[in-house]
């Protein structure tokens, strides 16, 4: 008899959530060959070929094996800034792609195998993309966009017009057809996965940062070189447009109406939310109070809306927009899922969905090769300790899993003994906390 491949081995006694829909299997059984999965499902139903004793098995004792998780909507490049000014104008390129590539690691280790950086500044999310894939360093599988394109309307120009928009900045400020039709192709050039829209404004609830007629023309050019278009929409106006020019995903879609989310149910266009970033704003507290009040006005906007969409049938994705300092990363991946179920009523599987198979749509240069537990996918898996398809918050706790990417457990290369410093560049430097105001006896 020939032996097996050594590149075989199988993982036993285990809980599937193959999460191609919501199906669990009591008894299941992982086939594993190289990196991809050779076959999934039950144990009775074993193939003979891979029933063979000299296949290496592990068994996980009923723990429950699930895909690795989609992270929608990150910012690997982002660094956790305080301020906008951090994010804009502070730390040197060179500097943002090293600490990048660190908290790739983190993020993987938190139970992301998979994500998208919808944008930001001097091609650092694709390095870091490329950079893992070519073994370089530890992280998720990205798909990665350029510096978010915008208007002086959009998120991505948002100080003062004295200040110049720079490339180390993750906007990229486009006047007219031209400029953006000569944007995208640059990034297409630069080996971008997708293009990343900045379509409204911060706090805006009505306008849209660019006309519908330079919105269709950017969906269709992108389209056209082999790029999906993503966009950031919060105001009404912004994802009625994104909506009507036939975008690939919306993020936000926070002041939505109804007449806007009946044309996003007819397109079927997938929403991600990101509402953990809201939320977190709102906890972390110290903003100030117009701030405050605008980001729970917003929520509430956001929750009303997002509820009708999943009572419609609307496709969820779930991204937690980990990357400032209110979302750390390797902390708050997976809370979307938990404020999909606390806040627009939904089951724990069926956001489970949305951060596994829903999600995959958000990683275009993977999403047909991530998501699910399927044969001839990734066998990039989670072996938890618990059943996050009824309790999605075990997964908030990366101690009771352990992280299988490509077929193989993922292990830290850099310790935790090593925190890292924040260093002075890395963000504005005050005088004085306060005005030092001289008292008179």
């Amino acid at each position: 008899m020939n032996s097996p491949s050594l590149r075989l081995r199988r993982i036993e006694n285990a809980r599937l959530l193959p999460c191609v829909d919501e199906t669990t299997i009591t008894d299941g059984t992982v086939v594993i060959d190289g990196e991809r999965i050779a076959w999934v499902g039950p144990s009775h139903d074993l193939p003979r070929e891979f029933s063979d004793e000299t296949i290496p098995a592990v068994s996980v004792d009923g723990a429950t094996v699930m895909p690795g998780l989609v992270d929608g909507h990150m910012h690997i490049s982002f660094g956790e800034p305080h301020t906008e000014e951090e994010l804009y104008i502070y730390t040197p390129s060179a500097y943002r792609a090293i600490r990048a590539a660190a908290n790739a690691e983190t993020v993987l280790l938190a139970g992301v195998t998979s994500a998208c950086d919808p944008g930001g500044p001097t091609g650092i999310a694709p390095a870091v993309r490329d950079a893992v894939a070519a073994g370089l360093i530890q992280g998720p599988r990205f798909s990665a966009a350029g510096r978010q394109i915008t208007t002086q309307q959009g998120i991505g120009d948002t100080l003062p017009r004295w200040i110049d928009v720079e490339e180390s900045s993750f906007g990229a400020l486009v006047h007219g057809r031209d400029e953006l039709l000569s944007e995208i192709r640059d990034q297409v050039k630069d080996g971008v996965d997708l293009i990343k829209i900045a379509g409204s404004g911060p706090g805006t609830t009505e306008w849209a940062a660019f006309r519908r007629d330079e919105l269709q023309l950017a969906v269709d050019e992108a389209h056209r070189l082999g790029r999906p278009l993503a966009m950031h929409a919060r105001s009404r106006q912004s994802v009625a447009d994104a909506a009507a020019a036939g975008v690939d995903w919306i993020m936000h879609a926070s002041y939505m109406d109804t007449e806007t989310l009946d044309r996003v149910l007819d397109r079927r266009i997938p929403l991600l939310p990101a509402m953990t970033l809201l939320v977190n704003s709102l906890e972390a507290g110290g903003m100030r109070p117009a701030t405050n009040d605008a980001i729970r006005r917003e929520l509430d906007a956001a929750v009303s809306i997002l509820s009708k969409a999943h009572e419609q049938g609307a496709t969820l994705v779930a991204g937690s927009e980990s990357g400032f300092a209110m979302t750390p990363y390797g902390q708050w991946h997976t809370r979307e899922m938990e404020l999909f179920v606390s806040h627009l009523g939904m089951t724990d599987m069926r956001a489970l969905l949305c951060m596994t198979r829903d999600a995959a749509v958000a990683v275009p240069s993977h999403s047909a090769m991530i998501g699910t537990l399927t044969e001839g996918k990734y066998a990039d898996m989670l072996i938890v300790d618990g059943r996050p398809d009824e309790n999605v918050s075990v997964l908030a706790d990366r101690r009771r899993f352990r992280v299988i990417k490509g077929g193989q457990e993922v292990e830290p290369w850099r310790p935790d003994a090593l925190p890292a410093r924040r260093m002075p560049f890395e963000q504005f430097r005050p005088y004085v906390p306060s005005l030092f105001e001289r008292e008179l006896p």
